[in-house]
């Protein structure tokens, strides 16, 4: 179908509310059989993804209140995490980028966590599309069991641990109406060749709380 803009919470030094209020709004999970709509959204979703340098997108990133993120379908020895990460939180700065994994991917609809470990814990940092030119380190859980349905309306279930289970959060965090700036953060980091001030970070992380 067609590349969409991304849904951004701050542009030119300055917060966007109306961007902020619709990312904040839980998405309604999809009936079966999937509808036409449906499927356009899911085209647009991959078209995005394989057009910027990510591990994943969700549905209301791109304009959409569904429940449906696309992302990386498998974690192989090709793709270097904390260079991903990076390239995420700079993909303003780097627009002529694709993604470098266009054909590694998932649609993974209506998401959900069924179990977590509690004694299984990552602290890693994490790129955000919505949130440009910050990287945040959270805590998070490592060992997750999920379920989602793919795009053929196939129940799965897995077990995730590691990059892919931070993936997993992260877009369903945003599917779920949360940010990652919401999150109990370790550390942060603003990228060398942005501009974005400081403040802003934190009159958004006001707003939310």
């Amino acid at each position: 179908m067609s590349i969409k803009k991304i849904v951004k919470v701050w542009s030119n030094k300055e917060l966007i509310d109306e961007n902020i209020n619709f990312l904040r709004r839980p998405t309604k999970n999809v009936f079966f059989p999937i509808s036409g709509n449906t499927k356009e959204i899911i085209e647009d979703l991959v078209d995005t993804y394989q057009s910027i340098p990510c591990a994943g997108v969700a549905a209301n990133q791109i304009g959409y209140d569904k429940s449906i993120f696309v992302g990386l379908k498998y974690l192989d020895e090709s793709i270097d995490e904390e260079e991903l990460e990076e390239k995420e939180s700079q993909a303003d700065q780097n627009i002529s980028q694709k993604n470098e994994y266009a054909e590694n991917y998932e649609v993974y609809i209506n998401p959900q966590i069924d179990r977590t470990n509690n004694k299984s814990i990552q602290e890693e940092i994490e790129g955000c599309l919505s949130l440009p030119n910050i990287s945040l380190k959270i805590k998070r859980f490592d060992e997750i069991k999920v379920r989602y349905y793919n795009k053929n309306g196939k129940s799965i279930r897995k077990t995730l641990n590691g990059f892919m289970s931070k993936l997993f959060q992260h877009e369903l965090d945003h599917l779920n109406g949360k940010l990652m700036i919401q999150h109990n953060l370790i550390e942060g980091y603003i990228d060398d060749n942005s501009d974005l001030d400081p403040n802003l970070f934190h009159e958004l992380k006001m707003k939310l709380s």
